[in-house]
């Protein structure tokens, strides 16, 4: 059976307690990424485009067709500072809507560059679950959508 999309969550799991505070961060990160959603000028395109949105995980602006869009890797994550220079991507197609996953309602993005070097102390993960989040606490972890 196919799990709702809304049940994958992104992860981040810590065995040093470093995730104190990164929910206040992403919160922050959120309120700042709507505030740039909502007051951002359009982006210059002929006909149709990918529309600027917020993922709960990066903050996304609008997207020309046939392009990757890429932004920087999101500064609440414990481990931002040893990925200053990455960048996360997604794809929007040529007919201006963001690329799925294969077999998917979920956009398709690459946070290779985004993930924690030391898998010891912090790893990214995206988890299933049949609950919804507020029902959904694995031991250790953070879940962000």
């Amino acid at each position: 059976a196919m799990i709702p999309p809304s049940f994958l969550y992104t992860c981040l799991l810590s065995s040093d307690g470093s995730l104190s505070g990164v929910m206040q961060k992403w919160k922050e990160y959120q309120l700042q990424c709507l505030k740039y959603l909502y007051e951002a000028p359009p982006i210059v395109a002929e006909g149709k485009f990918c529309n600027r949105t917020f993922d709960n995980y990066a903050c996304w602006p609008d997207g020309l067709p046939g392009t990757y869009v890429n932004v920087s890797c999101p500064w609440y994550l414990p481990w931002a500072n040893t990925v200053l220079h990455g960048q996360v991507y997604r794809f929007c197609t040529p007919e201006g809507t963001w690329l799925l996953k294969e077999n998917s309602t979920l956009p398709w993005r690459n946070l290779s560059e985004c993930e924690a070097s030391d898998q010891t102390s912090a790893l990214h993960e995206e988890l299933y679950s049949p609950e919804p989040l507020h029902l959904f606490h694995p031991p250790g972890y953070i879940c962000l959508h």
